[in-house]
């Protein structure tokens, strides 16, 4: 193949296996490794002599015991985190990215070798559900390997353009069903006129085919195993039995496989050695039946996400068209069963589930045109910045371009476009002195276009070009990517603030204003404002995941901050869901570029086993309370669960993390039991806060009608809220009613007087007794010429010295007139 415009290489860097596709005109292929597979496991090993493997080769090695130590896989579900592979004969440490790394140098050494061309640069997938830090990662690999373009796309995406791209559906509704090894994602996509759009997503980065694996070992064949033979406290915690049990595991694995195709198998060429050293063999038959049973809890996690997923956007099962089936394990008839049952919409399989996805990263590699290197062109020869899309669902398509020439006055010159296989002609087309241009062209469906570009000054004379060619392809194509899940900061009490909103296309970008909590002074390195960046759903900041810390340090400023001073945030995020932040202070006048480094710590077993009793206890207290006891059943049972996960977590980093994932989930479930407890009581409450709202505009706020009509509005929001039970958006709507509440205060200067003689009464508190009594002079002369602006300055640095529980009393203690106004 030529020269080529767009990166065409699509690799799914899977958990259990990955793959590496390319775009052949229309057709995303597969590229076969040295193995003659389609697939690579996902397996590195490093020799005594330092010799290092990939794929089935390394896998293998999980068989010997002399192996032990040297062979590691599923190293996708650590992404993201500190946690250190230690190859034991070669003396050496990886990386969870070092060792994805090279998996990628394979898969791109495989496609060299089969193509004749260098990979220089690829598309990578990731599930949907993975965050910033993983995301990160991901992208750190790639750059190891030396791929100078590495596009992430979302699994779910790719897999959806496999089935899409030359199929012109409209208005379809289709669930991608992602059930890979480590990881699950359920996608809702909708494929209209050539566009494919995320609708919605949910997902779980610790829910995959290795679940089901592990369930097959842990409940049915180790209890055997320890039964007949001698293998005392045999469990995935007792590393005594680590490679015994990685055996067995990859017999259970084959074994799964075949009963694909059959009701009965038999772990097969599983020769293990017992607490004596006699090797013994592991032959025990084992059932479909038995495998559905222990499989199906697993699946009905990610059917529930599935549910999830449609009831958020009010869709039935009845309104998807298809279910969108990818991952090894949907390949097992009894998961399609289970699906069909439980979801009720046409399943399609039609294309291989495990290669999929990286045929779809081809398709999405098609629409991601090569960066061309900025340098100057040769010898007599212009440069073309060209914008258009490399795949779009319209046969007439728009270029807009420049030829780029400095300092020279292009009037007179033309380019013409001319399709290489049809013989179409755009005819000359003029530039503007600048060399701006736009062009209509035609493109024909079912092939790649390739369009030559000629180039004539003003004499007529052909000039040479780069680039000196331009594809097309008819195809339906995806849309922005989207933020996943919210991403905003953590404002004290605990208060979630949502910056950039789940949906929001991407790249995104998205300011707010805060006021700091304390003083910052500078030339302390000691000191530091910590702004922490949350991502998730939840109101409650410590119900999400903690991404990073936004910091600017004493040290980094040129004179003290007081308390309750301006501070600018800003996050970006760009189409790979990489986070930038800025930190603009206003009284500094200086901007932050702060980068944010992930917390990548494997999560302490001993702040699991800390927090899980914390949960253990306050159930108890909300069952003696006489909480809904189905509710408090259901929370008891993934009690029971986490119990297991955090035990195994003191030697496993993989069940930290999902523990951690896990506990998460309890907390919020818990708070979701908690304000059902509690849900007459917030009634009550928000009915008090709306009267309350009403009688301060009504009595302080009739200079402003805005106050009363905003104030309606609010009135009207909760009702509906409370209507429909929403205990999870109530709360919030109710720091609505009170910011109002205090914005009606705060407009009235008797107000800021109040605050100012309750903070005096209350100096004894203030934390810089110095910094005090200057404020409070400043005050109290502001008092004595009527300046009320600058009054509310010397406010808001004297709150900042109080404790949060007296600013509360401070501010809330203000009587009007006629009226006593509090919490």
């Amino acid at each position: 193949m030529g020269k080529r415009s767009t990166i065409d290489f699509g690799i799914d860097l899977g958990t259990t296996n990955s793959a590496i596709a390319v775009l052949n005109g229309v057709t995303p292929e597969i590229i076969k490794n040295n193995d003659d597979l389609d697939v690579t496991s996902s397996a590195v090993h490093i020799s005594k002599h330092g010799q290092l493997r990939v794929g089935k080769r390394a896998r293998q090695q999980l068989l010997s015991e002399a192996a032990e130590g040297d062979v590691y896989i599923e190293f996708k579900r650590r992404m993201g985190t500190d946690h250190v592979y230690a190859f034991r004969s070669a003396a050496v440490n990886k990386s969870p990215e070092e060792l994805s790394a090279e998996v990628l140098k394979s898969l791109c050494g495989d496609a060299q070798q089969r193509l004749g061309e260098e990979v220089a640069a690829a598309v990578i997938t990731v599930p949907a559900a993975f965050d910033q830090k993983q995301c990160a990662a991901t992208k750190r690999a790639a750059e190891r390997v030396g791929l100078r373009q590495c596009p992430l796309v979302q699994e779910p995406v790719a897999a959806a353009l496999a089935y899409g791209f030359q199929l012109r559906a409209e208005r379809e509704y289709w669930l991608v069903y992602d059930f890979g090894g480590g990881t699950f994602d359920a996608a809702l996509m909708k494929a209209d006129d050539g566009m494919i759009d995320v609708v919605n997503h949910g997902g779980d980065n610790h829910l995959g085919g290795a679940d089901i694996d592990w369930a097959i070992v842990e409940k049915i064949v180790l209890p055997r195993v320890a039964k007949e033979f001698n293998f005392p406290e045999l469990h995935r915690k007792n590393l005594r039995w680590r490679t015994a049990i990685a055996q067995i595991k990859h017999a259970v694995e084959v074994a799964k496989i075949e009963l694909s195709r059959s009701e009965k198998t038999f772990l097969a060429d599983c020769l293990v050695k017992d607490a004596t050293g006699q090797t013994v063999e592991i032959d025990f038959p084992l059932t479909r039946s038995e495998v559905t049973a222990v499989a199906t809890p697993i699946i009905m996690e990610s059917v529930e996400i599935c549910k999830r997923v449609l009831k958020e956007k009010d869709l039935t099962p009845a309104m998807v068209n298809k279910v969108i089936l990818v991952g090894g394990p949907t390949l097992a008839p009894y998961f399609r069963n289970i699906l069909t049952e439980q979801l009720g919409v046409p399943l399609d399989h039609s294309i291989d589930p495990l290669t999929v996805v990286a045929r779809g990263a081809a398709v999405f590699a098609g629409t991601q045109r090569l960066v061309c290197n900025p340098g100057a062109p040769g010898q007599g020869s212009y440069r073309l910045e060209l914008k258009y899309n490399a795949i779009g669902p319209d046969e007439d398509f728009r270029v807009r371009g420049k030829v780029a020439a400095e300092n020279e006055d292009l009037t007179g010159f033309t380019v013409r476009f001319s399709n290489r296989a049809t013989g179409w002609d755009s005819g000359k087309i003029p530039l503007k002195s600048e060399g701006t241009f736009k062009a209509d062209l035609l493109a024909e469906t079912g092939t790649r276009n390739t369009f030559a570009i000629q180039l004539a000054d003003a004499k007529g004379t052909i000039q040479k070009t780069v680039p000196e060619e331009l594809v097309y392809t008819i195809g339906t194509a995806p849309s922005q990517q989207t933020v996943i899940n919210s991403l905003g900061v953590e404002l004290r009490d605990n208060e979630f603030d949502v910056l950039l909103e789940k949906g929001t296309p991407l790249p995104a970008k998205q300011t707010r204003v805060y006021r700091t909590t304390r003083a910052l002074g500078k030339e302390d390195s000691g000191e530091m404002l910590s702004i922490p960046i949350v991502e998730g759903e939840n109101p409650k900041a410590d119900r999400n995941r903690l991404q990073a810390v936004l910091t600017v340090k004493g040290n980094q400023i040129r004179r003290d901050i007081p308390a309750q001073s301006e501070v600018e945030v800003t996050l970006m995020m760009d189409e790979d869901r990489i986070i930038r932040a800025r930190a603009y202070i206003t009284m500094l006048d200086e901007e932050f570029e702060v980068v944010i480094t992930p917390d990548t710590r494997t999560p302490d077993a001993a702040r699991l086993t800390r927090e899980l009793n914390e949960e253990k206890q306050r159930l108890r207290e909300l069952a003696n309370k006489g909480g809904p006891s189905p509710a408090v059943a259901q929370q008891q049972a993934k009690i029971a669960n986490l119990e297991d996960l955090v035990e195994t977590a003191q030697s496993d980093p993989d069940a930290a993390n999902k523990a951690e994932a896990r506990l998460l989930e309890l907390k919020a479930s818990l708070d979701r039991v908690e304000n059902e407890c509690g849900w007459p009581k917030m009634v009550q409450d928000a009915r008090t806060q709306l009267d309350e709202l009403d009688d301060v505009v009504s009595q302080l706020g009739g200079d402003n009608p805005e106050f009363a009509r905003r104030a309606g509005e609010l009135r009207a929001e909760v009702e509906q809220l409370i209507e429909e039970h929403r205990d999870d958006r109530l709360p919030k709507k109710l720091q609505q009613v009170q910011a109002l509440r205090y914005e009606v205060l705060m407009s009235r200067d008797e107000f800021w007087v109040s605050v100012f003689q309750n903070a005096k009464r209350n100096r004894a508190q203030m934390s810089d007794q110095t910094l005090a009594t200057r404020l409070i002079g400043q005050g109290d002369a502001c008092l004595q010429r009527g300046d009320i602006q600058q009054l509310r300055q010397v406010v808001a640095q004297l709150l900042g010295l109080l404790p949060a529980n007296v600013q509360e009393k401070v501010t809330s203690g203000y009587a009007g007139p006629g009226i006593t106004v509090g919490h």
